[in-house]
Protein backbone atom coordinates (compact mmCIF):
# COMPACT_ATOMS: atom_id res chain seq x y z
CA UNK A 1 0.00 0.00 0.00
CA UNK A 2 1.10 2.84 -1.06
CA UNK A 3 1.45 5.97 1.60
CA UNK A 4 0.63 9.68 1.06
CA UNK A 5 4.14 10.72 1.32
CA UNK A 6 5.20 8.05 -1.33
CA UNK A 7 2.49 10.24 -3.94
CA UNK A 8 3.98 13.27 -2.60
CA UNK A 9 7.61 12.50 -3.83
CA UNK A 10 6.30 11.07 -7.10
CA UNK A 11 4.32 14.08 -7.56
CA UNK A 12 7.40 16.13 -6.71
CA UNK A 13 9.62 14.22 -8.94
CA UNK A 14 7.31 14.66 -11.42
CA UNK A 15 6.81 18.33 -11.23
CA UNK A 16 10.58 18.86 -11.04
CA UNK A 17 11.33 16.84 -14.39
CA UNK A 18 7.81 18.91 -16.62
CA UNK A 19 9.57 22.03 -14.68
CA UNK A 20 13.30 20.86 -16.04
CA UNK A 21 11.78 20.34 -19.55
CA UNK A 22 9.65 23.10 -20.18
CA UNK A 23 11.52 25.61 -18.79
CA UNK A 24 15.27 24.54 -21.19
CA UNK A 25 12.91 23.94 -24.04
CA UNK A 26 11.14 27.30 -23.65
CA UNK A 27 14.49 29.25 -22.69
CA UNK A 28 16.48 27.57 -25.37
CA UNK A 29 13.84 27.89 -28.23
CA UNK A 30 13.18 31.83 -27.13
CA UNK A 31 16.98 32.56 -27.53
CA UNK A 32 17.46 30.87 -31.13
CA UNK A 33 14.49 32.55 -31.87
CA UNK A 34 15.75 35.81 -30.87
CA UNK A 35 19.30 34.93 -32.63
CA UNK A 36 17.42 34.05 -36.06
CA UNK A 37 15.39 36.87 -35.57
CA UNK A 38 18.46 39.10 -35.45
CA UNK A 39 19.91 37.55 -38.21
CA UNK A 40 16.84 37.52 -40.57
CA UNK A 41 16.82 34.29 -41.15
CA UNK A 42 13.48 32.50 -41.78
CA UNK A 43 12.99 29.39 -39.89
CA UNK A 44 9.93 27.01 -40.16
CA UNK A 45 7.66 26.00 -36.87
CA UNK A 46 8.93 22.38 -37.04
CA UNK A 47 12.18 23.69 -36.66
CA UNK A 48 11.48 25.63 -33.32
CA UNK A 49 9.01 22.73 -31.66
CA UNK A 50 12.08 20.07 -32.69
CA UNK A 51 14.66 22.33 -30.78
CA UNK A 52 12.48 23.12 -28.13
CA UNK A 53 11.76 18.68 -27.76
CA UNK A 54 15.52 18.08 -27.97
CA UNK A 55 17.06 20.54 -25.90
CA UNK A 56 14.09 19.56 -23.21
CA UNK A 57 15.16 16.17 -23.59
CA UNK A 58 18.73 16.48 -23.34
CA UNK A 59 18.78 18.73 -20.08
CA UNK A 60 16.33 16.55 -18.55
CA UNK A 61 18.60 13.17 -19.28
CA UNK A 62 21.36 14.88 -17.82
CA UNK A 63 19.19 15.91 -14.82
CA UNK A 64 19.18 12.28 -14.30
CA UNK A 65 22.40 11.05 -14.99
CA UNK A 66 23.87 13.69 -12.42
CA UNK A 67 21.41 12.59 -9.92
CA UNK A 68 22.22 9.13 -10.19
CA UNK A 69 25.89 9.70 -10.26
CA UNK A 70 25.08 11.43 -6.72
CA UNK A 71 22.98 9.55 -4.98
CA UNK A 72 23.35 5.69 -6.54
CA UNK A 73 27.17 5.71 -7.55
CA UNK A 74 29.08 7.57 -4.78
CA UNK A 75 26.21 7.57 -1.92
CA UNK A 76 27.59 9.30 1.47
CA UNK A 77 29.54 6.77 3.96
CA UNK A 78 26.89 6.14 6.75
CA UNK A 79 28.30 7.22 10.25
CA UNK A 80 28.87 4.97 13.12
CA UNK A 81 26.03 5.55 14.84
Amino acid sequence: MLSSADLHLERALIIAALGLFFGAGFSYTLIVFIINSVRRKNKKTLYYVLSFLISGIIVVVLAALYFYNILIEHPEPRSGY
